[in-house]
């Protein structure tokens, strides 16, 4: 059996994580001399350092959450922000997040969030950017991002579908690879 095909094969397998998958992808990167293959394979199964440029399915948005205290012990929580403030009083990089971790760690989060539909994100410095700003009256005193699972696991589909995109294309131009 080809290794494109043994690629192919656990691509198709229900439930199976993708870092095994990119290991052997990596491999056949190796084999083939293809630097821009064998960077992004590089890059999905170890991470994304910070000066790599992103591809577009890694990117995510995200939605944010506030508790208040107030006045005579009045207050909110859970009370929701909208981005386009967000946007406004801290800046674009908080309403996009970029996932740069590995796919090995995507595949845990996402197993590990079964039943939740959201993920949370450290957004405690955000407070002070918003403070007095939303709630003029109030005091936030936490601040949720979350980010949607449903998101990570089309992070996990458009990597498996470069996969098997990938090793169909070199299936057909080198049929006996």
């Amino acid at each position: 059996m080809s290794l494109l095909r043994e690629i192919q094969g656990s691509l198709m397998e229900q439930g199976q994580d993708i870092g095994p998958i990119l290991l052997k992808l990596r491999f056949l990167a190796s084999r083939l001399g293809s630097g821009p293959l064998a960077e992004w394979v590089r890059f999905e199964s170890e991470g994304y350092p910070n000066e790599a440029e992103l591809p577009d399915y890694r990117v995510l948005g995200v939605t944010y959450k506030v508790d208040t205290s107030g006045y005579a012990g009045s207050g909110m929580r859970n009370a929701p922000v909208p981005t386009a403030l967000i946007k406004k009083f801290a800046g674009e990089h908080w309403v996009n997040y970029e996932v740069r971790q590995s796919v090995a760690s995507i595949d845990s989060l996402v197993s590990e969030a079964k039943g939740e539909g959201s993920l949370n994100i450290d957004a405690s410095n955000l407070m002070l950017a918003l403070q007095g700003k939303i709630y003029p009256n109030d005091s936030i005193i936490a601040v949720t991002g979350s980010l949607s699972v449903a998101a990570m696991v089309e992070i996990q589909n458009a990597v498996r579908s470069r996969v098997l995109e990938l090793t169909i294309e070199l299936e057909r131009q080198t049929p006996f690879a």
